[in-house]
């Protein structure tokens, strides 16, 4: 297969999740995202910029709460920056913020 023949499908998406009775990851069936799709390299600079895990591939999501802390503290240390890591930081926190208000059942978030 020659490079002009194959697109590269890459990137990741914000979402919240809950444990299934099996003990797997799932998100609700309705569940809106106002946050677009990014790509692999902002999804973990996102992760990397508030001391989580960058490696979002292979890891499994956050508990949601403690997310919520580690996201508050950083943009509490960071007030009065604007910049596109204070930017990305606020819109994954805002967008955790809603799951967690619209979506009770949600316990963890992540990229995927």
């Amino acid at each position: 297969m020659r490079a002009h023949e194959f697109t590269v499908q890459e990137g990741a998406d914000f979402y919240g999740y809950y444990k299934t009775k099996d003990g797997m990851y799932s998100y609700p069936k309705n569940m809106e995202f106002e946050i677009g799709h990014v790509s692999n390299v902002t999804a973990r600079s996102i992760l990397s910029t508030i001391g989580l895990d960058a490696d979002f591939e292979n890891t499994s999501p956050y508990p949601i709460d403690e997310f919520l802390q580690v996201t508050s503290k950083w943009l509490r240390d960071n007030e009065g920056y604007s910049d596109t890591d204070y930017d990305n930081v606020q819109a994954v926190h805002d967008e955790a913020m809603r799951f967690k208000k619209q979506h009770p059942e949600i316990t963890h978030v992540g990229f995927n």
